[in-house]
């Protein structure tokens, strides 16, 4: 009997954990690219830093820091939290070890230990003395580990193979224990064996039963720390009035609904993209009315169904985007051919929204997008496909009508422009800056100084004046293959235009970054 429970012990262990790996299996990632790119200086050296943190957490995180300088002499890195006593006693730093086939590029792992903001701090040693570059990045557990099929057909049969194994030897002991040798069991013995069989049998199938439920309750209790974004609600308080409210499901008990700080002088912002075929857009900036809850100005899109994203940024230093669909009943009808009001800025709650219909985008073979209001165009520079998971930087230059270069380009919102990165099928939506994707507002809390949301506004105007060169780069990664396309906006004599551009993204990248 102890032999029996000690087997009904291990069969019970074999399919609970068969039945938390396989329901983990079905877990879905947050949309968009959970990678961190960030281009940067430390001190006097400039870096391309890409973070690919883990999908569980406890996990490892992959650093790979492009250096431009040629007196570099070492990269080292340390992971910290964003915030408390752990930030000023950081643990021994890794140094990043340079790859072989480039001198430039330095590469290195770390654990990432709890959920929440982390920041991964980069110390650049060189010629011209040390330099340091704090990169925000989120620890989220976005899926469990899939157990491999293999993997899982073997336990299966090894299961099969001890129950089938473990009712043969109680028949045949109940049967044959203590005949003679050579003797035939009679009658009795085989109904003896045969009871002793189906007994077993039933035994041995509670035991499976209850090593599923415990399983399957292990297993939620694993899929409990698994990021669960906040929710969103989009009602229409009135036909020029858009009401949305910020939910938790439930995640983690220390986030909350109403501890958001501006980025970019706003506590969101919001982009509508019409599917399925992404022809019209807005980059909008709700105002808060109360807690979690914002109102927006209908903005003068053509009707239609909506992919809402909204990025929001927390005191704590972690970044979201919050999703959901929205139907707009919209003017003119869907049937007719859309455009925009003449006074379209009047439509329009914000200075820094934006709203743009686009007929056709520009591609690798036609790498120019003419603005809609024919005062000029936005070129791709050396427009080619990228691969997946590379780290590339997209550059893009201003024209005039004349197809010459512009005089330069306005600071829009404290950049030179933004772009948006849309999967065709909305798997993937990032927003992204020059600087990369890392959200502004958790750069400043990394350097000691969040912006006060009661200064977003006067935050948000702060660089108005400011002037750049008429040329803009992204730096990203696509996290998968398929068809994308990229928004891109910057501001020309107070204007905000909108160029769109379709580029496919191949398989089979290397997980290195590449020089802009």
């Amino acid at each position: 009997m102890r032999a029996m429970r000690s087997v009904r012990r291990f069969a019970a262990g074999l399919v609970a954990a068969l039945v938390a790996l396989v329901a983990a299996s079905t877990a879905e990632a947050h949309v968009g690219s959970p990678d961190a790119v960030q281009d940067g200086q430390a001190g006097p050296y400039h870096l391309l830093v890409t973070i690919r943190p883990p999908d569980v957490v406890p996990g490892i995180a992959r650093i790979d820091v492009r250096t431009f300088d040629d007196d570099v002499a070492g990269v080292s890195v340390v992971p910290l939290p964003m915030r408390g006593p752990g930030v000023d006693s950081p643990p021994v730093a890794d140094r990043a070890r340079p790859s072989a086939a480039d001198p430039q590029l330095f590469e290195s792992a770390l654990w990432l230990m709890r959920t929440g903001a982390w920041q991964v701090r980069v110390t650049v040693d060189g010629g011209r003395g040390a330099g340091v570059l704090s990169i925000p990045v989120p620890a989220l557990a976005r899926s469990v580990r899939p157990m491999p099929t293999v993997l899982k057909g073997m336990l299966l049969a090894l299961l099969a193979l001890l129950v089938i194994g473990l009712v043969t030897i109680v028949g045949a002991s109940l049967r044959e224990a203590d005949l003679v040798s050579g003797a035939l069991p009679d009658r009795r013995r085989l109904l003896r064996g045969r009871v002793g069989m189906v007994v077993a049998a039933g035994v041995l199938a509670l035991a499976i039963v209850g090593g599923r439920g415990w399983g399957t309750g292990e297993a939620r209790v694993y899929r409990r720390p698994i990021y669960k974004p906040m929710n969103v609600a989009v009602t229409q308080a009135s036909p020029a009035t858009l009401t949305l409210a910020l939910t938790d499901p439930g995640w983690m008990r220390w986030r909350e609904v109403d501890d958001l700080v501006p980025d970019h002088g706003h506590l969101m912002h919001l982009f509508l993209v019409r599917a399925p075929d992404l022809d019209a857009i807005a980059h909008l900036h709700p105002k808060l009315v109360d807690t979690a809850r914002f109102d927006q100005a209908t903005p003068p899109l053509p009707a239609g169904t909506y992919r809402l994203f909204g990025d929001i940024v927390h005191r704590t230093g972690l970044d979201e985007t919050v999703t959901t669909t929205l139907d707009l009943a919209g003017t003119p009808p869907p049937s007719a051919v859309p455009s925009l009001p003449p006074d379209l800025s009047d439509r329009l709650s914000d200075p820094d929204d934006a709203v743009a219909l686009i007929s056709h985008a520009a591609t690798i073979e036609a790498p120019a997008f003419p603005f809609a209001d024919g005062r000029g165009r936005l070129r791709w520079v050396a427009p080619r496909a990228p691969q997946a998971g590379e780290t590339v930087s997209l550059e893009f230059e201003a024209e005039g009508p004349d197809g010459r270069p512009a005089a330069g380009i306005e600071a829009y919102m404290g950049m030179a422009g933004h772009a948006m990165i849309v999967a065709r099928d909305f798997s993937v939506f990032a927003h992204i800056h020059p600087t990369g994707s890392v959200p502004m507002a958790a750069l400043a809390m990394v350097a000691g100084a969040a912006p006060p949301i009661d200064d977003a506004h006067a935050h948000a105007h702060a660089h108005h004046a400011m002037t750049f060169a008429p040329r803009v780069r992204f730096p990203c990664v696509f996290p998968h293959a398929g068809d994308y396309r990229l928004f891109v906006q910057i501001k020309e004599d107070g204007r905000i235009e909108t160029a769109a551009f379709d580029l496919p993204v191949a398989v089979g990248a290397p997980l290195s970054p590449r020089r802009p």
